[in-house]
């Protein structure tokens, strides 16, 4: 364990047993068996793709065509990559959450900010699962019968609940995030497809009158694409107790990576053909772009509420220990030795996050409104928190070396990145709904 200097918090061998106690989190990710890390990879694409994935094209359209989007999401890849590198150098390996790992690196407070800020990220993306679960039912229904809004029963917010009581619910109360490999892997698959058939859809289409853009209509908008960029690649706190399940830091590497390859392939296939079928004229979510739905679009529509379903439990997980860990001071001695406490705060804390979240769903128009504000969230774990943990990790053990001077500025560099990138964001999205801006609904009834 580091040795924490003046400005951080000492954690001693006490309250490093209370973090790892069995509070519904973490204990069994660190006794039980391994997983390969090729699940691992599963699960962070699992964690990272969803919701950016369907709204990746129109981004591209926001921030003014394939061109400068392309280049954006070049720099932020590599952003992201160097965001896990800090993670590695400066991470112990039986870390069990990241927001134990800010605490071990930056101190109390900060992992308390950290905390809410996990618990409210993963809150908003658990609504956004929702929305995204609603649309594609939707969609399906429409397909089978065009008015199927006139009968109760293909009511969303019936079919909604149902099928998430079904396939969700049961999952959301696993406490390691192992048990969540198999699902998450399910997931991956079902989003291939449709990644795969968006450039099958591109050359059958063949659309002669499709106008794109070749450069932003103002120079502010290239920074449109970083929300929906900074959402898509944000798996850094689902990552960390992932890689304590791995057998050695070279897993971590090689899961990390190919998760990454995956992810940034996805990204830039739907992204590009997505923008090349339809051009101005997509939608806030790419599948609800095409008109009449073929069956190969059906059968996606069909794969992204699979691979929804089975993302939820993941997120829900991560929420959970965030939530743990806030309220570690006050209960975590009481959980510690009370198996059967710890069993019905897991379950009380799944109940609320689950009911509420389904009810708040029916709240927002599209995935697009969550999307913007989940962006600045997601920028602070790509970039705000690993600057800071690289920042107190070289102070800690400071030598007065080049090395150490540019892993210092590299620390801040990620600090100030990342609160441009958060203030932006927060920015565009709050006088965006001032103003009133319209913004496409995605739902067809």
């Amino acid at each position: 364990m580091d040795i924490q200097s003046d400005t951080t918090t000492i954690i001693d061998d006490e309250n490093l047993a209370l973090l790892n106690s069995d509070n519904g989190s973490h204990v069994s990710i660190r006794s039980g068996s391994q997983m390969s890390w090729i699940m691992a990879a599963g699960l962070i694409v699992n964690a990272a793709m969803g919701a950016g994935l369907l709204n990746i094209a129109k981004a591209y359209d926001d921030a003014g065509g394939i061109l400068v989007s392309s280049v954006l999401h070049g720099i932020v890849v590599l952003l992201v990559l160097g965001a896990y590198a800090i993670l590695f150098v400066c991470c112990d390996p039986s870390t069990p959450s990241y927001e134990t790992f800010v605490l071990m690196k930056c101190g109390k407070i900060w992992q308390r900010i950290c905390s809410v800020c996990i618990i409210l990220y993963m809150y908003g993306l658990s609504i956004t699962f929702f929305i995204i679960i609603g649309d594609q039912l939707d969609r399906f229904l429409s397909f089978i019968d065009p008015l199927f809004c006139r009968h109760w029963y293909f009511d969303r917010r019936l079919t909604i609940p149902l099928t998430s009581l079904l396939f969700i619910f049961p999952f959301c109360f696993s406490k390691t995030i192992k048990f969540l490999q198999i699902p998450s892997m399910l997931g991956v698959l079902a989003i291939i497809y449709v990644v795969i058939i968006v450039p099958i859809e591109y050359v059958q289409r063949k659309s002669s009158d499709v106008i794109v853009k070749t450069g932003p209509d103002s120079w502010t908008d290239v920074f449109l694409v970083l929300p929906t960029m900074c959402f898509s690649y944000q798996a850094h706190v689902n990552a960390v107790p992932v890689f304590v399940s791995l057998k050695s830091r070279a897993d971590c590497i090689k899961a990390t990576l190919l998760s990454t390859i995956v992810l940034i392939l996805s990204y830039c296939l739907v992204a590009i053909y997505g923008y090349l079928t339809f051009g101005i004229k997509v939608d806030h979510d790419i599948l609800m772009s095409y008109h009449p739905i073929s069956a190969i679009v059906l059968i996606a529509i069909i794969m992204v509420a699979i691979k929804t379903y089975t993302a939820y439990p993941v997120n829900l997980f991560c929420g959970r220990t965030a939530i743990d860990s806030l309220s570690n001071e006050t209960t975590a001695s009481i959980i510690a030795t009370d198996v059967e406490h710890s069993t019905k705060r897991r379950i009380l804390i799944v109940c609320l996050w689950y009911f509420s979240t389904l009810t708040a769903a029916v709240f927002l128009p599209n995935i697009s409104v969550a999307i913007h504000y989940l962006g600045a969230l997601a920028a602070s774990f790509i970039f705000i928190f690993p600057g800071l943990c690289l920042y107190f990790h070289v102070e800690q053990n400071w030598i007065n070396s080049w090395e150490n001077i540019i892993s210092i500025s590299i620390g801040i560099l990620y600090v100030a990145i990342g609160v441009f990138v958060t203030v932006l964001t927060l920015l565009q999205s709050l006088m965006a709904d001032i103003s009133g801006e319209e913004r496409s609904t995605s739902r067809t009834c």
